[in-house]
Parts: C-alpha cells; structure tokens; sequence
C-alpha cells in the first residue's frame, strides 16, 4: 500500500505523522550534539546527518540549528496567526484558539528523557533561553493580533491578550501534568482544560 492507494484522510494522517517523527529525530539529534560538543559545535549538516535527512529536508523544518534545538512547537508568529484566523473563520474564536494550542502540544515530544536532555541542554547555554523567550513572545503577539481582529467591542485587545495568556498558561500547566503523570500532552492539555472550565481553579 501507498500513499496512492491509502484514502485521503488516512494519508494525510500518516503525512502528519512522518513529519512528526522527522522534526523529532531532528530536535534529539540537534540536543544530543549540543549536548556533546555545545553550542558553537554544532552545525546543521551535523544534525541532518545525525538525524539522517539532508539539510535541504532540515530547512524544510526549522530556520536554524537554534531553533530545531529549542524544538519550538509552533511555527513562526505570522504562521500560527494565519491558521489561527482561517479556524476563526471556520469554528470561533475560542475553539480556533484552543484547537491551535492543542495541535502545538500533541506535536511535542513526549519522551521523558528527551525531555531532560533538552532541560540540561538549555541550562548549558544561557543564549538559547533568550531566543526561546523571543520567539515565544513573537509568537503570543500574532496571535494576540489574529485574535483581536475576531472580536467585537473597545476591549477587544485586552480580551484578545488575556486569553491567549490564559491558553498558555494552560499549556504550561500541561506540561506539566504530563511529566508527572507520564500521560501524554494532548491529553494532559483536555484535563487541564477540562478543569478550568469546571472553575476548578481558585483564580
């Protein structure tokens, strides 16, 4: 069987997957180099070799070696903004908005030491925080901006920016039910979702 003859819903689902699998191997390969020779070592023909892909398949991927070392989640801030605006159009703001942050975690590894290895890799060199944090912050102001522009009434940034805000902090705290648990993200991301709905929280 191949991608021809497998229906297209399903083939689109083992795209989505073989993707997946490659950035991930790409991610551990660039954390494992990082990790043995530091961050000035590291190239990105050493990580595609690792990863066996070729670096024109790497760029496919991330824009640098920095970023398939952070494995950032999301795509870049204009790239969530447009999907987030094309699900707006389709289900809402509000289920646009959680559907893109639930996709971003499913994606994620959910191997616990590759989960370690990137939190050693990141405590080594200090550089890589600060452009986690940017373009996280990058990433949170376009979606931010998608949002708004969905919204009715003169409060429509700060609402905008309140739930985006509030969809990361659930995330975090997916994350963080998901090393605890060993349960994997997309569905610590449901229960803690789940929760807030319910007003479990005292906030």
């Amino acid at each position: 069987m191949n991608d021809e003859t497998i229906p297209p819903d399903q083939a689109l689902g083992l795209r989505a997957l073989k993707k997946r699998q490659s950035r991930i191997a790409m991610h551990r390969a660039a954390l494992e180099l990082v990790h043995e020779n530091g961050l000035s070592g590291v190239t990105v023909e050493a990580i595609a070799q690792r990863a066996g892909v070729s670096t024109r398949t790497f760029f496919n991927h991330w824009t640098t070696k920095e970023s398939a070392i952070i494995g950032v989640l999301l795509e870049s801030g204009e790239g969530v903004a447009e999907k987030l605006r094309e699900r707006i159009e389709g289900v809402g703001p509000r289920a646009a908005l959680r559907s893109v942050m639930r996709e971003a975690l499913a994606a994620a590894p959910a191997e616990p030491e590759l989960r370690e290895l990137k939190k050693q890799v990141m405590a080594s060199e200090p550089r890589l925080h600060t452009l986690s944090s940017g373009n996280l912050l990058s990433v949170q102001t376009e979606m931010v901006e998608a949002l708004a522009d969905a919204l009715e009434g003169e409060h429509a940034q700060e609402q905008a920016n309140l739930s985006v805000q509030i969809g990361f902090a659930v995330a975090r705290s997916a994350f963080a039910v998901s090393m605890t648990r060993g349960i994997d993200l997309g569905t610590a991301f449901d229960e803690v979702l789940d929760r807030y709905d319910e007003g479990a929280s005292v906030f």
